[in-house]
């Protein structure tokens, strides 16, 4: 509720599987996972032990939320695969056109988080592993800097706007190439972590092993540490406040510092 998502279930509309319509609000608010999995007997029976907290619906968006609180989570491959099938086709009858590849990890460390995606690493099907059932994965902390983040995962088109926020034009690149990036400054390959996106640290990591070119990572102060320790130092890092990402976004949270930077 912090971060302006409606949690409240007696206010929301319940998600249905018998049409296409628009159920969900055009703000953000959050399902538990019990008005999520039940919807009938047969979906129950997939989903039902999975690790699925809930699903939060925004503009655009349909994100998985899992919650690995001071542990590493246990992860169930096919369940959460069958989960993953299960939330996009409720994305497609009750939210229309929202992106259902994106899943929002909970938690008190990021080292948790990491180790949580990685575990994911031991299933004997790549297609089981965390990062290719959801190829993002938001880890975001319970923090202050937690809520904040969260926020601007819920405004409408957000991975553009903060694009657009952090880079000029020039910079941008139009098509993806063999490795994961953003932007481009001469030679420089720059990838936002600003998301919190933890599955694209992967990525970029395993690439980073197979290429010499000078590489860059934009994250918040209270993030440096662990994004620095995660790459090995292969990537310069270049720390952006959120408070002023904030700013530039028109959402702000006053005129406070970053707590921690």
């Amino acid at each position: 509720m912090g971060a302006g998502v409606e949690t409240r279930s007696f206010l929301l509309p319940p998600l249905q599987k018998r049409a296409i319509q628009q159920i969900v609000p055009d703000g953000a608010c959050f399902y538990q996972a019990k008005s999520v999995k039940q919807l009938d007997n047969a979906e129950m029976n997939k989903t039902i032990f999975t690790r699925l907290t809930g699903a939060l619906f925004s503009p655009g968006y349909c994100y998985a939320v899992y919650n690995t609180r001071d542990a590493v989570m246990k992860w169930s491959g096919m369940g959460e695969f069958k989960t993953a099938r299960h939330l996009e086709e409720l994305a497609r009858m009750n939210a229309g056109p929202a992106r259902a590849d994106h899943a929002i990890l909970l938690g008190e460390q990021t080292d948790l988080a990491l180790q949580t995606l990685l575990e994911s690493d031991k299933s004997k099907r790549m297609e089981l592993r965390f990062d290719r059932i959801y190829p993002h994965v938001h880890f975001i902390p319970m923090t202050e800097q937690g809520i904040r983040l969260l926020h601007i995962l819920t405004l409408p088109d957000w991975h553009e706007q903060v694009l657009t926020a952090v880079f000029p034009d020039q910079m941008r690149v139009a098509m993806p190439g063999v490795m994961e990036y953003d932007a481009q400054n001469g030679k420089t390959l720059i990838l936002s972590h600003l998301d919190g996106d933890i599955a694209r640290l992967v990525r970029v990591r395993q690439a980073l092993e197979h290429s010499d070119a000078p590489y860059e990572i934009l994250c918040y102060p209270w993030q440096s540490q662990f994004v620095d320790r995660y790459v090995g130092g292969r990537a310069q890092l270049r720390e952006i406040e959120l408070s002023d990402l904030e700013a530039v976004l028109g959402i702000g949270a006053g005129e406070e510092g970053d707590e921690g930077s």
